[in-house]
């Protein structure tokens, strides 16, 4: 691995840590409620309007907007250039190319979903269309659905070169 590579990720997992902690912290009004970002199955129009009416009512719309939003603009990125280096290292030929582009892909539509997401909270609760809410919500599945091939990736690679090392060690 390049030696910018360690930096790298630990600046990527203390960013996802810190949006973790503001997504619990913050953003979580209730125990029945997660943000848009985090639901991996979606969500649909009475969520949607049940989560942003509790959001309001805590005055954390802004939060969401604002901080959280920062950085998940700076996160996908971070995260993207993670797994491209791993791909490129650990991987080649054709499951190189896939895992490549399913990361391009997932760059793209966590984007997509924090534009769409973005548009939801900026809309009043009785206000939001079933419409925006599904696109919304597809981008958030679509996000997972990419991500979760390439986070399993990265995790076989890493395993498969910590059991390289123990038996050079031993």
């Amino acid at each position: 691995m390049p030696r910018w590579f360690g930096p790298l990720l630990w600046a990527t997992m203390l960013l996802f840590a810190a949006m973790v902690f503001t997504s619990t912290r913050s953003l979580t009004p209730g125990p029945e409620w997660s943000i848009f970002d985090a639901r991996v199955f979606g969500y649909d129009l009475a969520y949607a309007q049940g989560y942003l009416t509790a959001l309001r009512e805590t005055g954390q719309i802004d939060v969401y907007l604002g901080r959280l939003r920062m950085m998940d603009t700076v996160f996908p990125a971070l995260l993207t250039a993670v797994l491209m280096v791993v791909i490129r290292l650990r991987y080649t030929g054709v499951v190189q190319m896939v895992l490549g582009a399913l990361a391009l892909v997932y760059l793209g539509t966590d984007y997509l979903e924090n534009a769409f997401v973005a548009g939801l909270l900026r809309t009043e609760p009785d206000l939001l269309t079933v419409s925006a809410v599904q696109v919304a919500s597809i981008a958030t599945m679509t996000k997972y659905a990419t991500l979760s091939p390439c986070l399993i990736a990265a995790l076989a690679a890493y395993v498969k070169g910590r059991i390289a090392q123990s038996e050079r060690n031993s």
